[in-house]
């Protein structure tokens, strides 16, 4: 199961399928435990939010001393709800942070070279983690509802499978916290989105109580997506805490709309 955990002041969430490895460094920070203010409290991971560059330099030297990341070593990217994926070399590391990154128009980032955090940013989308135990691969992926019904997550792995030989089997994956289907009210043109592109819309999308309305479950498309694409059911973790629920533990789009920061979903191979 996913767990809260608390170190200094620093709140964040790790999946234990992932730890267990003992494989990666990794974790979904929550907004707690930095030194953000205002909107952006506290620990805003964003430097596209509108929040000066030091508060947000601040917050990553945090993680870095508190879970032990290399401050040089994250990658970032521009994300627009797309499929794009980007596989990060050695001349990536640092970009974002240390360096400006020229990740433009990218949702995921796979990698196969150690100790590069890869970085992938929310508010309310899903944030999902890959592990190819064999081939020593790593993913993050930012899955909106469009990167979702798109497959985001079966493209990723099928780019894993391209580059590194990944077989789906031996992957372990994290679904990290979201908007809850109790939250993610949609109307008719989401719901045909999601009905023209999955075989099992049925099963993840209800009529909501508003006449007109419906609610759909992310973290249920995306761990149906990762099966689909090969991944053990028994292999897939699901952190079931909605972001819209607990706008005092996470940064909401739906709640606080464009004046917040960001969470970070990062991940690393050891």
């Amino acid at each position: 199961m996913p767990h809260i955990k608390q170190k200094n002041h620093l709140q964040y969430i790790t999946f234990e399928n992932l730890e267990k490895t003992n494989m990666v460094n990794h974790c979904f920070t929550t907004r707690l435990g930095g030194v953000s203010q205002g909107v952006y409290a506290q620990l805003n991971l964003s430097f596209t939010r509108g929040e000066e560059r030091e508060k947000v330099l601040q917050n990553y030297h945090i993680l870095c001393d508190t879970l032990g990341f290399d401050f040089n070593s994250f990658v970032l990217c521009h994300q627009t709800h797309t499929t794009n994926i980007r596989v990060v070399t050695k001349q990536d590391r640092g970009m974002g942070v240390t360096k400006q990154s020229t990740i433009k128009d990218t949702d995921a980032l796979i990698t196969n070279i150690p100790n590069i955090q890869l970085v992938a940013f929310s508010a309310d989308c899903t944030p999902i983690f890959l592990l190819d135990t064999n081939k020593k691969a790593i993913a993050v992926i930012h899955a909106g509802w469009r990167g979702t019904v798109n497959g985001i997550a079966k493209k990723t792995i099928e780019k894993m499978t391209q580059t590194y030989g990944t077989n789906p089997k031996d992957i372990i994956a994290g679904i990290g916290p979201c908007i809850g289907q109790c939250c993610f009210q949609v109307d008719q043109p989401v719901v045909e989105e999601f009905q023209k592109k999955l075989s099992f819309p049925e099963d993840v999308i209800m009529p909501d109580t508003v006449a007109e309305k419906y609610k759909i479950d992310l973290w249920e498309t995306n761990r149906r997506i990762l099966i689909e694409s090969g991944v053990p059911n028994t292999q897939i973790e699901i952190c079931k805490i909605c972001t819209m629920c607990h706008p005092q533990l996470f940064y909401s789009h739906r709640v606080m709309g464009n004046a917040r920061g960001n969470m970070a979903a990062i991940i690393a191979l050891n």
